[in-house]
């Protein structure tokens, strides 16, 4: 089976955002909610996602079958919920849009991951910060309650 190249992906990501930004301005955030929302439709019907996944069938998804990353670590706490991305496949985007300060409206990682990991039951996530490491990137959100 063929695969697409992550350096493919990133740019086509880099792309969406920078024209989201262009077009959009702030009001790409809306945008990235929804897209979310339609990506988690159709992966929902393609029996890729199934109902209330756990933090591992969470990592699961996202490491084994989206191969976006070598690892994610999942801390939940009282009021926040971090993403610890380890070595992303997307670096490329990622850091891309670190560099130029560019807010990711569109992103596999922020909105879809926190959209997937809202559905648990747990609580509504909200981005509070976006740290990125050597070879990770640490997404940090706030609980509302």
């Amino acid at each position: 089976m063929k695969k697409i190249d992550s350096v493919f992906v990133s740019t086509l990501y880099y792309g969406i955002n920078k024209a989201v930004i262009d077009i959009m301005g702030t009001g790409g955030m809306v945008l990235g909610r929804r897209t979310s929302y339609y990506m988690i439709k159709l992966l929902k019907d393609m029996n890729i996602l199934k109902e209330k996944m756990n933090n591992e069938e969470i990592r699961d998804l996202f490491v084994n079958t989206f191969g976006l990353s070598e690892d994610l670590v999942i801390e939940d706490n009282e009021d926040e919920v971090i993403f610890n991305v380890v070595n992303p496949t997307l670096d490329l985007f990622l850091g891309k849009i670190m560099e130029e300060g560019i807010n990711p409206y569109v992103c596999p990682f922020i909105h879809l991951l926190s959209s997937i990991y809202e559905e648990t039951g747990n609580s509504k996530l909200m981005l509070k910060q976006v740290i990125p490491e050597h070879n990770k990137a640490k997404l940090i959100f706030k609980k509302i309650k």
